[in-house]
């Protein structure tokens, strides 16, 4: 059974920025994300250098390739216990 949806904390539309622009602009934002909010993030390439960064400082994510040609990934904190059971659509 699933919980209530996390809130989008902030949407982050970086398709088209050129790097390091969004990466600066997910570490800012994650700063100051609290908990039960999530991050959505719109790229047009797979982020995977970030994935490390967020494992690596207490973050969970999803990534998923969207049919119009980009890039979602959704981030949270690993240790929400509002996440573990929540929907994050």
């Amino acid at each position: 059974m699933s919980g209530s949806p996390l809130e989008i904390f902030e949407t982050i539309d970086a398709r088209g920025w050129e790097p390091p622009e969004p990466m600066v602009r997910v570490l800012e934002a994650l700063d100051r994300l609290p908990r039960g909010k999530k991050i959505v993030m719109l790229l047009h390439c797979e982020p995977r250098p970030l994935f490390k960064i967020l494992t690596h400082n207490g973050f969970h994510y999803r990534c998923r390739f969207v049919p119009e040609g980009y890039f979602e990934v959704t981030i949270w904190h690993a240790a929400d216990t509002l996440a573990a059971s929540a929907d994050l659509e």
